[in-house]
């Protein structure tokens, strides 16, 4: 008998033991018989092609293969505008499919660009074109886009806690006591000339309608003539003048997320926006409508709504833009502004908005209301009782805390194509005037070469009476949003 030596016997083991190894590693990894199957879907749903806009963006793609997949672009050198998080990978487990993102950078002056992202798996190919365009001017009627509106009005103010008003310790038909009660005077026509001249391009009017309705819901004639005649100052100042819906939204408004009853919450919302529609539908493009202020649900919740809320709101915007859109004429092209719910701007609140559908497309915008850092707007009461020499200053830290909100805002605006307007923020008063000065040019410019965001100062600013400019330094720096990019 041949005697076996050790290393014999150990190339013997190896011989059985490496091929069952393989074997074991084939069948892991083993393509399975016929064609490969794979899927490429966005928000659950097949897609074929990609929009972007001036600023660029990104979209979430969903892919599912069960062989290995490649992906590539038709033409190598898009590469220097789209960018793809990753181009390859083994087959994804029915659980556990790959993300990927696909971005484009803003494009600048180009007119157009193109190209074509295809994916592969065994002999299966899906193609997917891309195309990067700047949005349309006007639309064929020759109105203004929501997209170059937003742009044009880029720094403005709210008239703020005046015909905003509400309460109970005043007479709701005696219109000067209506627009006095919250300590402001009258609005005048001096005032919003002096806001143009300042350097603002726009005005945000708020107005509260339920205490100057009938039992019937129809706004009354002389509080609806005083509206109008506000509206007027700041259109003849050439201002732009966002008109809305104000405090019949949030604490205890009757215009509420309420699924349980929103039929009669629409019915009544629309009835009202079909009166505003009708009585300013002569009106040019300077005159957009704001469907609603902070809409929170049946329980008053500032933080998350009950579990209908989010959809509540998204109803009611469509309540909104179909009541306008309803009345014809130039209200047919008329920009159109939705809110999230409660003015928020979290990913959250964000994710949640469902944009209406619209007649026209290019007509609708965004609003959210942001008063980050809130130890800087004084939203959380910290700065009321300290004294003027604790007064905080714009520091980086306040910088990076805001600038991570507004980035969420530029994302949102790319990635759903459509403009945002923060249309309340605010700086303490009593903090230094260059302090806050920092505060303005940094959100007012955040948007520059990244998204179309426009922001308003809810706060005086030029006095109501002299109609001089109260803070100048702050005012410069503010108004550096309005400088072109």
């Amino acid at each position: 008998m041949k005697h076996i030596t050790s290393f014999s016997l150990l190339k013997l083991l190896l011989c059985m033991v490496i091929p069952a190894l393989a074997a074991a590693c084939s069948d892991d990894k083993e393509t399975p018989a016929g064609p490969a199957h794979m899927t490429v879907t966005r928000d659950n749903s097949p897609v074929d092609a990609l929009d972007f806009g001036t600023y660029g963006g990104s979209a979430l793609l969903t892919l599912q293969s069960d062989a290995p997949w490649t992906i590539s672009l038709a033409d190598p050198s898009d590469a220097s505008w789209l960018t793809l998080s990753n181009r390859s990978g083994e087959a994804t487990p029915d659980d556990e499919p790959r993300y990927i993102k696909i971005s484009a950078a803003p494009m600048g002056d180009a007119a157009t660009r193109k190209t074509t992202v295809v994916f592969r798996a065994g002999d299966v190919e899906k193609s997917i074109s891309v195309t990067q365009t700047q949005p349309a001017a006007t639309d064929d009627a020759g109105w203004e886009s929501a997209y170059v509106a937003n742009a044009n009005m880029a720094v403005g103010i709210n008239l703020y806690n005046t015909l905003d008003a509400t309460g109970d310790w005043f007479d709701p038909d005696d219109i000067v006591a209506a627009e006095t009660c919250w300590g402001q005077p009258l609005a005048r026509q001096e005032w919003f000339d002096a806001v143009a001249a300042a350097g603002f391009k726009a005005v945000r009017v708020p107005v509260t309608w339920k205490l100057h309705m009938d039992d019937n819901w129809n706004v009354k004639e002389p509080w609806m003539n005083r509206v109008e005649e506000v509206v007027n100052y700041a259109l003849n100042a050439g201002l732009y003048c966002i008109l809305n819906v104000h405090h019949d939204t949030g604490q205890d408004g009757w215009l509420c997320a309420d699924m349980a009853n929103i039929e009669t919450i629409s019915a009544r919302f629309s009835h009202l926006w079909t009166q505003i529609a009708e009585r300013f539908n002569k009106y040019d493009h300077k005159l957009p409508f704001e469907g609603y202020n902070e809409m929170l649900d049946e329980k008053n919740s500032w933080v998350e709504p009950a579990p209908s809320g989010y959809e509540a709101v998204n109803y009611l915007a469509q309540t909104f833009v179909d009541a306008v859109r309803a009345t014809g004429g130039n209200n047919l092209h008329r920009n159109l502004v939705v809110n999230t719910y409660g003015g928020g701007g979290s990913a959250t609140r964000l994710d949640n908005l469902v944009l209406p559908s619209d007649v026209i497309p290019g007509h609708l915008l965004v609003e959210v209301h942001n008063y980050t850092p809130s130890g800087f707007s004084n939203l959380d009461g910290s700065l009321t009782d300290l004294e003027d020499d604790k007064m905080p200053l714009w520091t980086a830290e306040y910088e990076q805390l805001l600038g991570s909100e507004l980035e969420l805002l530029a994302e949102f605006s790319n990635t759903r194509g459509v403009p945002v307007v923060i249309g309340e923020c605010g700086a303490y008063e009593r903090i230094l005037e260059e302090e806050r000065a920092k505060y303005g040019r940094f959100i007012s410019t955040y948007g520059h070469g990244k998204a179309n965001i426009s922001v308003f100062f809810w706060g005086q600013l030029i006095d109501r009476t002299t109609f001089e400019e109260l803070y100048p330094v702050f005012i410069d720096g503010f108004l550096q949003g309005t400088m072109k990019n």
